[in-house]
């Protein structure tokens, strides 16, 4: 992973030789206050150039209207360690777009340049994040003030495609399911008995994960919230609102509750606190994460998932959404991985025996975090600073709610090393 502060920098795009399949997630239309998103597939390969103080890379873009191919161009400034990258639409091969110059540090590396757009002038900033062996994670965004406030545009997210003959990775394998597949979401927060919540978890995991996933639905993830120790939070999708009842009642109506459900219930003060969400927009859905291998993750679940819960004004949720844009994406740039930003569904209870929270609209925010260090050295002092610019939008009912969750041991939403 490149870190300039400990390196030269000469290295530091290493990661990124060789070949990769790359997923496009584009904005439909830029600083129109739109949020529409495209998704398409490409190509990418990448090789160095005078020694290592350069690389470029060949890429076949996807894009629904059709295809083009592009390139970029990187060099290094061994006295400032810094690199500049200039961009090639092969669309317009005569177009030079002014380059974004920056560095790496702490395994991110984030570029900037001064441009314009539709006659505007406008920041741009590139991001890489999220950088392994065989993954990385790239944004573009632009800035119309001067970069007070950032509006993503583009993200590509790059799987390195293997040689013939390489060994198959150690990583668990993928679910085979989408965080599209679950668009409606209940983000579920029980108050446990004092002392009873480890052994609540325990049975938990033990007898509803693989039953839930019977009936239609899944458990995206559980957690034990580190400042309320008597409450389990647990996060579970649904392929539609008929289906939300649909398989509630195979569940609880079925064998598996039927067994269980007098020692659940002895265990539980409250289980009422429940909102019923949807993604902001599809590709932002809950993460689904491969179920965790008993085999190869013997240590269990690791790393710290955070939950931002912000009380909206009503018919605010989208306005909101935009201005907080600019704190996620401050978070996702010092290596935190978004989970999902959800808002209210609003819709009718269509299973009423379990009650939902109808004090609404909320936007949640859930992001993955490496370890504690992450979370105290870096995560909260950003998420202090971005509070008051969350107040200053003037569209909260009152101040975001921290939830810091920490993983139990079946979890699927967790951190997960990427090889």
């Amino acid at each position: 992973m490149p870190n300039s502060t400990s390196e030269s920098g000469l290295s530091d795009f290493d990661f990124l030789v060789g070949r990769w399949t790359v997923h496009h997630r584009r904005l439909k239309e830029r600083l129109a206050g739109n949020h529409e998103w495209q998704e398409f597939g490409g190509t990418s390969a990448l090789w160095k150039l005078m020694d290592g103080q350069g690389n470029v890379d060949d890429n076949v873009i996807d894009l629904p209207e059709g295809r083009y191919r592009a390139s970029s161009f990187r060099s290094f400034d061994p006295n400032t360690r810094r690199w500049a990258i200039w961009w090639v639409d092969g669309r317009k091969p005569h177009q030079l777009d002014p380059p974004v110059v920056g560095s790496f540090s702490s395994g991110v590396g984030t570029f900037y340049a001064d441009d314009s757009f539709n006659g505007r002038p406008i920041r741009v900033r590139y991001l890489w994040t999220d950088i392994s062996s065989n993954s990385c994670h790239w944004e573009q965004a632009f800035s119309a003030d001067g970069g007070k406030t950032w509006e993503t545009n583009w993200i590509m997210d790059f799987t390195r495609v293997k040689d013939p003959g390489s060994s198959a990775t150690d990583a668990p394998a993928e679910t085979g399911v989408s965080s599209k597949d679950f668009p409606v979401i209940e983000l579920r927060r029980y108050t446990v008995k004092d002392g009873e919540r480890e052994r609540f978890a325990r049975d938990f995991e033990a007898f509803f994960p693989e039953a839930i996933q019977q009936t239609g639905a899944i458990v995206a993830g559980q957690f034990l919230e580190r400042d309320k120790p008597s409450v389990f939070t647990w996060i579970r999708g649904f392929h539609d609102m008929d289906d939300r009842a649909r398989s509630n009642a195979a569940l609880y109506y079925g064998a598996v509750w039927k067994e269980h459900r007098a020692l659940m219930n002895s265990l539980i003060i409250d289980s009422d606190n429940v909102l019923l969400l949807r993604p902001l927009i599809p590709e932002r859905g809950v993460a689904i994460f491969p179920a965790v291998d008993p085999i190869r993750e013997k240590q269990a679940a690791r790393g710290v998932v955070v939950a931002q819960i912000f009380p909206v004004q009503p018919n605010g949720v989208e306005a909101f959404a935009r201005q907080a844009e600019t704190a996620f994406a401050q978070y996702r740039a010092i290596g935190i991985r978004e989970a999902g930003v959800l808002v209210t569904l609003d819709a009718p209870n269509n299973f009423p025996q379990l009650p939902i929270r109808t004090d609404g609209p909320y936007l949640v925010w859930l992001g993955i975090l490496k370890d504690d260090e992450t979370l105290e050295a870096r995560f909260r002092p950003l998420a202090a600073r971005s509070a008051q610019a969350f107040a200053a939008t003037g569209l909260l009912r009152g101040a975001p709610e921290l939830a810091v969750l920490d993983p139990a041991q079946r979890s699927r939403l967790r951190w997960r090393e990427r090889s």
